[in-house]
């Protein structure tokens, strides 16, 4: 039998190292609560870091994420800047664009009465008083005025004309007359009506399209 085995058996061990533990309980008691004080200090030291670490990193965190606004906000406002200066020249293509649209229109209806009317007026002798003048052209807002008739030549303006004379009226004389000038599309004798103090006689003188101003010139000439 080993001496462990008697040992156990609660036998008497002769030839062995004795033992005794002469320490006082207090002190044993002592070194446990220094070493449970110990443990206590290391886990809170250890709390203490983790916090200290959270609070470090979470201002890390926010001092970064801050910045990443900073810099968003900071290209928000340039991309906004740049748009705005977009703006501003489509604003101005745009206005440019309703200033030659509306110019366009204008010219394209456009008469000078003045200049178109002259050469109309010439044919007439120093007997035939013009007592009345009307006219009216295409307007940009309305319905062209278009032709008339089966027998119309296409128009852009119509004169209509009121004339005495003290003697009976040529009419064809003025219209061989008209026929030469490049802005004559047609022209008709609505009434001759005898006066007291002549005949009066009423013709209607269609224009076409020579006679519109084109001051602009046309879109073609325009995009070249």
């Amino acid at each position: 039998m080993s001496r462990r085995d008697q040992r156990d058996q609660g036998a008497l061990v002769y030839g062995g190292i004795p033992r005794a533990n002469l320490m006082p309980p207090e002190v044993a008691l002592r070194r446990k609560e220094s070493a449970r004080r110990r443990g206590l200090i290391v886990l809170a030291g250890a709390v203490v870091a983790v916090t200290v670490a959270g609070v470090v990193g979470s201002y890390l965190y926010a001092g970064a994420a801050e910045q990443r606004l900073a810099d968003e906000r900071r290209t928000t406002e340039q991309l906004l800047a740049t748009q705005l200066e977009y703006v501003e020249v489509t604003q101005v293509r745009s206005q440019l664009q309703s200033v030659a649209d509306v110019r366009a229109q204008l010219a394209s209806v456009e008469v000078l009465w003045r200049e178109q009317l002259t050469p109309y007026l010439a044919v007439l002798t120093p007997t035939e008083v013009v007592e009345s003048l009307l006219f009216e052209s295409d307007s940009p807002a309305e319905p062209v005025i278009g032709v008339t008739g089966p027998l119309r030549s296409p128009r852009v303006a119509t004169v209509t004309l009121v004339i005495l004379t003290t003697e009976p009226p040529t009419p064809q004389r003025w219209y061989r007359a008209w026929e030469q000038l490049d802005t004559f599309a047609d022209a008709s004798i609505d009434s001759v009506t005898l006066l007291q103090r002549g005949y009066e006689t009423t013709i209607t003188i269609n224009l076409n399209d020579v006679a519109l101003s084109q001051r602009f010139g046309t879109e073609e000439e325009e995009t070249e």
